[in-house]
């Protein structure tokens, strides 16, 4: 009998974290997801958890997206943003994306704007309109 990949059963516990009914279960488990984003079922995870009924939960999926989903994983936050906009929650993400890209600790806003507009959806586009105001650019 051949034994489980530690990669895997890694994940699995992630998984099985992040939906847990405790919120610093979930919170622990993003960590755990984003060393693991570029298996399909943790980047879908992270973008699960942008709704989840916690906002700091939201905020920190956010920040794993952006930070090691490439460009797939800010076009997901960008979306959110967008469909978002009138939602008061949202707005920690987009502060918290203003704080990273301030301090130049990631170029959240340069990486943004070096998508081709053609790819963006209408609600990323709106997430970007809304983050460039957001940051005074």
């Amino acid at each position: 009998m051949m034994n489980a990949d530690p990669q895997d059963t890694d994940l699995e516990s992630a998984l099985r974290h992040s939906h847990e009914a405790d919120a610093f279960e979930r919170l622990a488990s993003i960590p755990e997801l984003r060393g693991h984003i570029d298996q399909p079922a943790a980047r879908e995870r992270l973008e699960q958890m942008l709704a989840d009924d916690v906002v700091t939960v939201e905020v920190e999926a956010a920040e794993a997206l952006v930070k090691s989903g490439g460009k797939a994983g800010l076009l997901a936050v960008l979306g959110v943003l967008g469909r978002r906009h009138d939602d008061p929650d949202v707005d920690y993400i987009a502060y918290m994306l203003n704080d990273i890209d301030h301090d130049d600790e990631f170029p959240v806003l340069q990486d943004a704007l070096a998508i081709d507009d053609a790819e963006l959806t209408l609600a990323e586009k709106l997430g970007l309109e809304n983050l460039r105001r957001l940051m005074g650019r």
